[in-house]
């Protein structure tokens, strides 16, 4: 797996090519559709994309694959700490999403509504995980990105901080950490995150604030 990490992006899932084989995703083969063609299509809203899907289009569905693909992939990263499970939640979710989508009716964004998909698959990958847990498990850090800079003892404090963060996130309730990292990492906003997880903003704001506490206190020491 190659990380970007100055963008926090794992190109693990996304240019693997298998999330658009219709053998892998079930979702339908695209006919047809030549480079300017698909280059027509990546200039469509995704509004115009979703209009087009809807009418049967598997190429306008392919094109918003490709276009939110790897932000989704992030999310689904930051929740879960394995790729492989991201990759797998990812998939699911643009399976679902293929399925649903004569029921979109465009009252949140098209990339809102992905968000609460892949949001609701990855938290439901999260709870499947804890029945079977036990004390030696390790589901792996909450990845979070750092450039680091400096020289090496400098660069050794900063990812023994990305440590002590990492560590802090995933000591978060789950609440907590998802409406946190919707936040800071995918810069959502307060609505579109109410949205996505299906809560009140005025909750959201809450939890967000909590989490930030939290986090403070437990980072204090690398102030």
């Amino acid at each position: 797996m190659t990380r970007d990490t100055a963008g926090d992006r794992s190109v693990t899932g996304p240019d693997a090519g298998g999330w658009h084989d219709p053998a892998v995703t079930g979702l339908p083969a695209a006919t047809g559709g030549t480079s300017p063609r698909r280059s027509r299509l990546s200039e469509l809203t995704d509004e115009e994309l979703v209009q087009r899907a809807q009418s049967g289009n598997s190429r306008a569905f392919e094109t918003l694959l490709r276009r939110h693909e790897r932000a989704m992939f992030g999310t689904s990263l930051r929740l879960l700490g394995r790729p492989s499970d991201a990759e797998d939640a990812v998939q699911e979710a643009f399976i679902a999403a293929w399925r649903r989508l004569p029921e979109f009716r465009g009252d949140a964004r098209f990339s809102t509504w992905l968000y609460r998909i892949i949001t609701n698959r990855s938290l439901n990958e999260l709870r499947r995980r804890k029945p079977a847990a036990s004390l030696d498990d390790d589901d792996g850090p909450v990845p979070v990105a750092l450039v680091q800079t400096g020289g090496p003892a400098r660069q050794a404090e900063q990812s023994a901080m990305l440590t002590a963060l990492q560590s802090a996130l995933a000591d978060l309730p789950e609440s907590l950490r998802v409406c946190w990292l919707l936040r800071e990492m995918d810069r959502r906003s307060y609505d579109e995150i109410a949205d996505i997880v299906g809560i009140p903003e005025p909750t959201v704001r809450g939890r967000i604030a909590r989490a930030r506490t939290r986090l403070a206190e437990v980072m204090a020491p690398w102030r």
